[in-house]
């Protein structure tokens, strides 16, 4: 049976699924708090169409609100998919890139 050396497996920290998934909610939600404020906006630029005055504002500060803190989330999120990769022991054993020769014509 041929020998393998395990220790090499648990350097390499795989990318978890759960953080894409968290990291596309936390990405809508930010744009969903873009929106609200936006909404909020408009209808401080038009009162006869759009919601009251306190209810203007409210919807600015709470959408730009939740839009800042999902946004600080993604951000983490990239970062810490962004560690995943593969540690330094992993690359030690890919064989380097040899520079491309053009085969005589």
């Amino acid at each position: 049976m041929e020998t393998q050396d395990r220790l090499i497996a648990l350097n390499y920290r795989h990318p978890m699924g759960r953080n894409v998934v968290l990291l596309g909610f936390f990405t809508r939600s930010a744009i969903v708090g873009v929106l609200v404020a936006g909404a909020g906006i408009a209808s401080l630029i038009d009162p006869l169409r759009g919601m009251q005055y306190l209810m203007a504002l409210a919807s600015i500060v709470v959408g730009g609100t939740v839009a800042w803190l999902a946004w600080q989330r993604a951000v983490a999120l990239c970062d810490r998919i962004d560690e995943d990769t593969p540690i330094l022991s992993d690359r030690k054993h890919v064989s380097p890139a040899r520079p491309v020769t053009r085969a005589p014509a």
